[in-house]
């Protein structure tokens, strides 16, 4: 059990991760941004986003449809990439750090726009399990719900 301390230092620290975080070397993202398709590696991943390097700088709460795709699978496998809504959380010097946003399934409306809706949280498990299995590593177990944020 957590002691008081303890649980005003996590409460009001600045670290608010829900997921531990892996590297992720072997798997980019691509994103539109009104130009030319770009490859941008992400830095490290867990069931509850990743961080994106990028000199890109989106305001914290900015929605975007983000394709990730494994690096070093074959281009015609279908497993190799999924696209995802992610908001902006945070950034630094090097990138952003996105949080996943999944559909809600009980929403009547879902399904209506596969363009902005992303994946769903199985198919962004099985992808996340695919990626594990072709890097050798352990990275999610399960998707985490999104944020209230």
């Amino acid at each position: 059990m957590k002691s008081l301390k303890q649980l005003f230092e996590q409460m009001f620290s600045k670290e608010q991760r829900r997921a531990e975080r892996q590297p992720a070397p072997a798997l980019a993202a691509h994103f539109w941004n009104g130009g030319s398709p770009a490859e941008h590696n992400i830095r490290d991943i867990s069931s509850t986003g990743f961080f994106l390097l990028t000199k890109e700088r989106w305001y914290p709460g900015t929605l975007l449809v983000m394709t990730l795709q494994m690096k070093d699978v074959a281009k015609d496998s279908p497993e190799r990439s999924i696209a995802v809504q992610a908001r902006s959380v945070r950034w630094g010097s090097d990138g952003v750090g996105l949080e996943f946003v999944l559909p809600d399934l009980r929403d009547p409306r879902r399904g209506q726009n596969l363009l902005t809706e992303g994946a769903d949280r199985k198919s962004l498990e099985r992808f996340l399990k695919g990626f594990r299995a072709e890097n050798g590593s352990a990275v999610v177990d399960r998707v985490a719900p999104p944020s209230d944020s």
